[in-house]
């Protein structure tokens, strides 16, 4: 949240801020078509070549998991067959892709590979909306090019797939057409199907907060199962200050923490004066800060949420041009300072939420900041 009234602050209690998980997916090989003279060159550009058209779409299937997963169901949402976007391929995806199959004419095994695959991406562009364009901006977060999954293609999101076509070696148009699409999907592969027996604590969920020392406000929180990455989201951390014993302003202290409780009315009526975070919430334990040598005196650092900026009932406040600080209004793409510990922004919030809906909440749950 932005900052709160002193009167809802305490001079023991320092908020919280956050850190990020960048996960960056491996870089295709690049395919180059400019003749070298140079005969290393030369060599290194007929093998990429040859890498880059071996490359084959993925092939997801029940039991798989991940961010591949994520955005096969994001897209089958498109093509009118919703289902949620927890990144486990489980009986309702298996029903989804059998019936879009079923709908296109194309093999009803449940299996999404090649063909699957293609009938399901569609050509996005600047000004193109939905949950098609909400699995591109996954994919791409998921390979550096952080952008809000608003399901809006703008010119931030136009800039990172840009960026993400320069980096692959592919046109650069901003245009995500299929040879985009099979990049984005080929170099972020969701895990293959393990069983407690040989992988144990598959099941085990953690939510990661990766601090971003150059850009605290720019850092990523990710929400694991057994070591793998479901989804990650752009992060808030405090208000700008690596410090982690500065109060009100620093970030979230390093270690691990256990997740209290959730909430997702938390205020109980709307413009509640004294609850600061309302909405969608998760709490999580006090953490006492350890300063420095020679620093500013112990911090406890206390009321610590996972939150956004929204009223008790999930909705955004009206728009006071009057008032500067709307502390339940989501106010731009920038917004995410706070003082309340961990922001993400509104939607991304309500994802998590979805993912751990269908977890059923794990009692063991923990975050760990690092």
């Amino acid at each position: 949240m932005k900052r709160s009234p002193r009167t809802l602050r305490t001079a023991a209690a320092s908020t919280c801020a956050i850190a990020a998980l960048t996960v960056f997916g491996a870089a295709q090989a690049p395919g180059i078509a400019t003749a070298s003279s140079d005969p290393a060159t030369t060599t290194a550009a007929r093998h990429a070549t040859t890498l880059q058209s071996n490359t084959n779409w993925p092939t997801t299937r029940s039991g798989n998991h991940g961010i591949t997963v994520t955005a096969l169901q994001h897209l089958l949402t498109a093509h009118g067959h919703a289902v949620s976007p927890d990144g486990a391929y489980g009986p309702r995806t298996a029903a989804a892709v059998r019936a879009f199959q079923t709908r296109h004419h194309l093999k009803a095994d449940a299996v999404a590979g090649a063909k699957t695959w293609k009938a399901l991406v569609t050509t996005i562009r600047a000004g193109s909306h939905g949950s098609a364009v909400t699995a591109a901006q996954k994919l791409l977060t998921t390979h550096g090019h952080t952008v809000s999954t608003d399901g809006a293609f703008g010119p931030r999101t136009k800039a990172a797939v840009k960026a993400f076509q320069t980096r692959s070696h592919l046109e650069t148009d901003g245009v995500i057409g299929p040879k985009t699409w099979k990049t984005l999907l080929t170099t972020a592969r969701s895990t293959q199907p393990t069983t407690p027996s040989t992988r144990p604590g598959t099941g085990t969920y953690t939510l990661k907060l990766t601090r971003n020392g150059k850009q605290p406000l720019n850092s990523r929180l990710a929400l694991l199962r057994g070591g793998k990455l479901i989804d990650s989201y752009r992060a808030g951390s405090g208000m700008g200050s690596t410090d982690e014993c500065l109060p009100d302003k620093g970030w979230l202290p390093s270690g691990t923490y256990k997740v209290k409780g959730h909430e997702s009315n938390r205020g109980g009526w709307n413009y509640n004066p004294r609850v600061q975070i309302q909405g969608y919430a998760i709490r999580i334990e006090d953490k006492t800060c350890t300063p420095k040598p020679g620093g500013h005196t112990r911090v406890n650092r206390t009321q610590m949420f996972i939150h956004s900026e929204m009223l008790a009932d999930g909705t955004q406040a009206f728009d006071n041009p009057f008032n500067g600080d709307d502390w339940w209004r989501w106010d731009n793409a920038g917004d995410y300072s706070s003082n309340g510990c961990i922001k993400l922004a509104p939607n991304d919030l309500k994802d998590l939420f979805t993912h751990l809906n269908r977890a059923g909440w794990p009692k063991n749950l923990t975050l760990h900041v690092s």
